[in-house]
Parts: C-alpha cells; sequence; structure tokens
C-alpha cells in the first residue's frame, strides 16, 4: 500500500515522492514575493534538483497495473513537460490555481454566450473578457483601462503597428494612473 488514512506509508516510494512534492511547494511559498529574475535563479538551484530527483523515483519503478500509485505515476509523468516548464521562467506558477482562477469568469459566463447572436459576438465577449482578466492580473482597474483603450485606440487608425500598440498594453508603465488599482 502506498497510503493509509491519507498518509504515506513511511518508507515508502509515495512518501518519498511526497516529500519532494512538498519540499517543492515549500520553496516556491517561500519564493512567492521574489521577482521573476529571482524566482528563476532558485529554482535553477534549488528547484531543478528537486524535480530531477522526483522523475528519477517515478522512472526507478513499476507500479502495479490499476493501482492507485499506477495512475498517480502516470499523471505525473504526464505532466512532466509542463512541470518542467516552471524551470524556463520565472513568472510560471508551479500549479494551475492561477489559470484556473483566471478561467473561472470564462466558466460562469459561459451560459451567456449562448444568447451571443453571432460567432462576431462571441468573439467580441471573449476579447472583453480577455482584456478584464489580463488587466486585473496586471494589477490594473479593468474600468479604467477599457476606458483608456477605448479613448486612444481610435487615433491609431485602422492598423496599428505593434510600435503604436505597445504603450497601451497592460504592462506598459507609461498607463495613467486612472487605469492602475489603488
Amino acid at each position: 500500500e502506498c497510503f493509509v488514512d491519507g498518509k504515506p506509508v513511511q518508507g515508502s516510494r509515495s512518501e518519498a515522492a511526497f516529500h519532494l512534492i512538498e519540499e517543492m511547494f515549500s520553496l516556491e511559498q517561500a519564493w512567492k514575493d521574489q521577482s521573476p529574475k529571482a524566482r528563476f535563479t532558485q529554482r535553477q538551484e534549488k528547484l531543478r534538483p528537486l524535480l530531477n530527483s522526483y522523475w528519477e523515483l517515478l522512472d526507478s519503478f513499476e507500479a502495479a497495473e490499476g493501482t492507485a500509485l499506477s495512475k498517480a505515476k502516470a499523471y505525473s509523468l504526464n505532466q512532466k513537460q509542463a512541470l518542467d516548464a516552471v524551470l524556463l521562467d520565472g513568472r510560471l506558477e508551479l500549479t494551475s490555481n492561477l489559470a484556473e482562477r483566471t478561467v473561472k469568469p470564462f466558466v460562469m459566463a459561459r451560459k451567456n454566450f449562448l444568447f451571443c447572436d453571432t460567432a462576431k459576438g462571441a468573439d467580441a465577449s471573449a476579447l472583453c473578457f480577455s482584456v478584464i482578466e489580463t488587466a486585473k492580473h496586471n494589477g490594473l482597474d479593468p474600468f479604467g483601462y477599457l476606458l483608456f483603450l477605448l479613448q486612444e485606440l481610435p487615433k491609431l487608425g485602422e492598423n496599428p503597428t505593434e510600435e503604436q500598440l505597445v504603450p497601451l498594453l497592460p504592462w506598459a508603465e507609461s498607463l495613467p494612473e486612472y487605469c492602475k488599482l489603488k
């Protein structure tokens, strides 16, 4: 057995995996307020060896087919590329929690999209949601940011260049104060 009463069996592979995962999340928690660059450096030094140990542990044994352990192992191995991606960029999260929280408003509004009369209407709704959620993620007041965009975008004409659009992006430092959350 791997777990008894929801806890890994002492000395088992599941306990070793559990402790590696626990340590990874503990480190991430300690680094949460660091800059992406600092988090990237920390991950290279401390998280990479833990992830490597985790993958080596999973590769070191065969689990009986159909068992909880085999399912957990298969799930982890299927997530290897996504988990390893966290080592590439300090802005990435170890979990998908942020992405799931960001998508939640779309899921909640999904029924409302049924009332979009056209595909263009649905696309417009999705675009608005995307702009609003990106604004929130970048510490902006969504209403203020939308107001700013609605004032500035028409000034750029029908085919603005990338160079013209960059100052309007939600992470641009030149955004007016009314776009920023207080």
